[in-house]
C-alpha cells in the first residue's frame, strides 16, 4: 500500500498502471528466417550502408582491433547474437571505458533475449540483466551516451515484465529521464534509412506517454504521468525522421487517436485516422509491417481501443483489470 498525501494509494492500481506501461514497452516480433528489418533493427547490419570502421571512437578504430569488429559483425549479420557480443566484450576489455562498445553488447543481449520464447523466463531475465548492465557500463563511461539510454530503457522494461511489474515502481522516473535526455542530446547513429537511435527513442517516448494515464496524482507516486500532447508530438518526430517506417506511422496514428478522443477534438480525430490509413498504404519495410497495417485497420474499425495500443498489439484494459483484483499480474 502507498501512501498519497492523506490518500492510500493501493498495490493493485499502481501495479495496473504499471502494467499498462511496461506492457507497451516497444520491442520486437522475431523471425529468424527473414533479411529484413525487424523492429529496433535487429537485422539493422543486413542493411546497414556499409559499416564504417574510419568513423568509430578512435581506440576502436584501431588496426590491431579491425579483424575484432570484422568477425563481430559477420555474427550480426548470422544473427549470432551472443558470439558478436563476445566478441565485442573481448573489445571493450582491450579498450576500457568506451561507451559506444558497450551499447552495442547492450543491444546484442537485449535482442538475443527479445528473440526466447516467453516460456524461458530464467534465460530472458538473464540477457535483459546483461543488456541493462552493459548499457549502465556505457552511461557510467558517458553519462550523455544517448544510445546507452535508450537500450538500458527497453532493457528496464523487459525486465519488470520479466521479473514482475512491482519491482518497476521504482524504476519508472528513471526511464522517463531516460528517454527525455536521450532525445536531447539527438544522437546522429544510424544503421540505415530506417534505423536511427534518435527516431527509436521519439517512438519509445511516443509509446510511454500515450500509455501512461494522465493522472496529475500519479507523478507524486511514480515520478511521471502520461502526457498526450507530447505523445504525438514525439510519433510526428520519429515519422519525419524515418518517413518509410509502418510502425512509426500507426504509433502517430494511435496517439492521435487517444488524443482526440481524450480533447474531444473531432479534428485531431480525423488527422489520425488519416495517418493510419496512410500507413497502410506504404512498402513494407520492416518484418513486422504486416502486422502493423492489420493493427491499423483495426484501430481505424475500433479508434476507442488507441490508448491502450501496445508493442505487439492491444492492451484489454478492462481483463488486465480484472487481473490486478485477483492478484495475477505479480508477473508477465
Amino acid at each position: 500500500m502507498w501512501i498519497f498525501g492523506r490518500r492510500k494509494i493501493p498495490d493493485a492500481i499502481l501495479t495496473w498502471v504499471l502494467a499498462l506501461l511496461l506492457l507497451g514497452i516497444p520491442g520486437t516480433i522475431s523471425s529468424a528466417s527473414s533479411g529484413r528489418l525487424d523492429r529496433w533493427g535487429s537485422q539493422a547490419l543486413d542493411g546497414e550502408e556499409g559499416f564504417d570502421y574510419t568513423k568509430l571512437p578512435e581506440r576502436l578504430a584501431a588496426p590491431a582491433l579491425r579483424p575484432l569488429w570484422e568477425r563481430g559483425i559477420e555474427y550480426e549479420r548470422q544473427r549470432q547474437l551472443l558470439a558478436a557480443a563476445e566478441v565485442y566484450e573481448e573489445i571493450a576489455g582491450r579498450v576500457s571505458e568506451e561507451s559506444y562498445i558497450c551499447w552495442r553488447i547492450a543491444r546484442n543481449y537485449w535482442r538475443h533475449a527479445e528473440a526466447l520464447p516467453l516460456s524461458e523466463k530464467r534465460e530472458r531475465l538473464r540477457y535483459f540483466d546483461l543488456s541493462e548492465l552493459w548499457a549502465a557500463r556505457g552511461l557510467a563511461a558517458d553519462p550523455d551516451c544517448a544510445a546507452c539510454m535508450l537500450w538500458k530503457f527497453v532493457s528496464m522494461g523487459r525486465q519488470a515484465t520479466t521479473r514482475g511489474l512491482l519491482t518497476a515502481v521504482a524504476d519508472v522516473g528513471e526511464m522517463e529521464y531516460l528517454l527525455r535526455r536521450g532525445i536531447e542530446l539527438r544522437p546522429e547513429h544510424r544503421d540505415n534509412a530506417g534505423n536511427l537511435t534518435l527516431g527509436n527513442l521519439y517512438y519509445a517516448a511516443s509509446v510511454f506517454y500515450r500509455i501512461l494515464p494522465e493522472w496529475r496524482w500519479l507523478k507524486w507516486v511514480i515520478g511521471v504521468r502520461g502526457d498526450l500532447e507530447k505523445a504525438s508530438g514525439y510519433a510526428k518526430n520519429a515519422v519525419e525522421i524515418a518517413e518509410l517506417r509502418v510502425d512509426y506511422r500507426v504509433e502517430l496514428g494511435a496517439s492521435l487517436l487517444c488524443l482526440g478522443l481524450s480533447r474531444k477534438n473531432p479534428e485531431i480525430l480525423a488527422q489520425g485516422m488519416e495517418t493510419l490509413r496512410a500507413a497502410r498504404k506504404l512498402e513494407d519495410y520492416l518484418i513486422t509491417d504486416a502486422l502493423d497495417k492489420e493493427h491499423a485497420g483495426i484501430l481505424i474499425e475500433s479508434p476507442g481501443r488507441a490508448c491502450g495500443y501496445s508493442r505487439d498489439g492491444f492492451i484489454d484494459v478492462d481483463r488486465l483489470g480484472r487481473q490486478v483484483r485477483m492478484g495475477k499480474t505479480s508477473g508477465q
